[in-house]
C-alpha cells in the first residue's frame, strides 16, 4: 500500500510509496501554496491507498476516479460488523480492501476478518491493517468483494485469471454467501471473449494444449515479465490463456475444460456472481443477478 495526502481545502492531492516521502511532497505543495500546516496535521490527512507499483495496471489503473470510486463504494455498502470477508485482486478491488482497512482504523467496523484470494491481496490488506485469517480455518465467507478481467452483464458469470491466482479465488469466491464483483464499465462484454486463464500440471501442457484444440481454442503459453522463461502460479503449476474468439456457450466450454485430465483450474466463473459493482463516469451502477 502507498499513502496518500488529501486537503481539499486547497485542493492538494498527493501520493508515494511510504509516509516520509507522501509528508515531504506534500509540504513542497503546501509551501507553494502558502499554507501552514505542521508534520501531525499532516499525517492527520495522511490515508492508506493501493500502490500503483504493485498492481498491473500502474497509476493510470489504480487511480481511474472510476474504479476508485466503485471500490470504495462497494466496501461502504457491503461490509458489517462481525463479518468475515474474501479479499480479492484487482485495482478496483484494491480500493475496496484500502477502504475496510480505513473503516476498520477509524472505529467505524469492528470484529472483520479477511480472508485473501492471492498473495497480493494478503500483502495489500495486511498492510491495510485488515486482520487476516488462513483460508482452511473457515468454511464459509459471508462476502468476497474480487475483480474480473471481463464480465458479462447477461448472465452472473466472470473471466478471471489474469494474476495467474485463479485456482485459490475460485476457492474463496465459492466460499462466500455473496459474490460481488467490483470492476468498471470497460469490462463488460457479451459475448465473454477474454481469453481463459487455464492452470496445467507442467509435465501435461503438450496432451492438454492438444485437447483444449479438440474443443476449440487456441491455448498460449503465458510467459513471466520480467524473468526468463514461463509463468508458475502459487501451486507450481503452469498457465495456458485459452482463446476461444468468443464465449456463445459459456457453460459447455467450462464443462469441456473440466473434462480434460491435468488442468487443475480454468477462469471461467460459471454462475457464481451475486452482484457487480460497477464504477462509471459520474456514479456507481449496481448490477444484480
Amino acid at each position: 500500500m502507498a499513502k496518500e495526502f488529501t486537503d481539499d481545502d486547497n485542493d492538494i492531492q498527493v501520493w508515494a510509496e511510504s509516509e516520509a516521502d507522501t509528508i515531504e511532497t506534500a509540504r513542497e505543495e503546501l509551501d507553494a501554496a502558502g499554507v501552514e500546516m505542521s508534520d501531525e496535521e499532516i499525517r492527520d490527512h495522511i490515508e492508506v491507498i493501493p500502490s500503483p507499483n504493485r498492481i498491473k495496471s500502474g497509476a493510470d489503473g489504480v487511480f481511474d476516479a472510476r474504479r476508485r470510486r466503485g471500490g470504495i463504494r462497494t466496501a461502504q455498502d457491503l461490509i458489517e460488523d462481525g463479518m468475515d470477508v474474501g479479499l480479492g485482486t484487482g485495482s478496483t478491488t484494491a480500493w475496496a480492501v484500502a477502504e475496510v482497512g480505513r473503516m476498520i482504523r477509524h472505529g467505524e467496523l469492528e470484529d472483520v476478518r479477511g480472508v485473501a484470494t492471492s498473495l497480493q491481496s494478503h500483502e495489500l490488506a495486511k498492510e491495510a491493517g485488515i486482520p487476516l485469517v488462513n483460508l482452511d480455518a473457515v468454511t464459509e465467507l459471508d462476502v468476497t468483494i474480487d475483480g474480473a478481467d471481463q464480465y458479462s452483464e447477461d448472465e452472473p458469470t466472470v473471466i478471471k485469471g489474469g494474476g495467474g491466482a485463479h485456482a485459490r479465488e475460485k476457492v474463496v469466491d465459492a466460499m462466500a454467501d455473496r459474490l460481488v464483483i467490483a470492476t468498471d464499465e470497460e469490462k463488460a462484454t457479451d459475448p465473454l471473449d477474454f481469453p481463459v486463464p487455464v492452470e496445467v500440471m507442467p509435465d501435461a501442457r503438450e496432451v492438454v494444449s492438444k485437447d483444449i484444440r479438440e474443443v476449440g481454442g487456441e491455448p498460449e503459453l503465458r510467459m513471466a515479465v520480467k524473468k526468463d522463461g514461463p509463468v508458475f502460479t502459487a501451486n507450481g503449476n503452469l498457465v495456458l490463456d485459452v482463446d476461444f474468439g468468443g464465449l456463445d456457450d459459456t457453460a459447455g466450454t467450462a464443462r469441456d475444460l473440466e473434462k480434460i485430465p491435468g488442468i487443475l483450474e480454468h477462469g471461467i466463473f460459471l454462475d457464481m456472481v451475486d452482484t457487480v459493482y460497477l464504477g462509471t463516469e459520474d456514479d456507481v451502477d449496481v448490477l444484480e443477478f
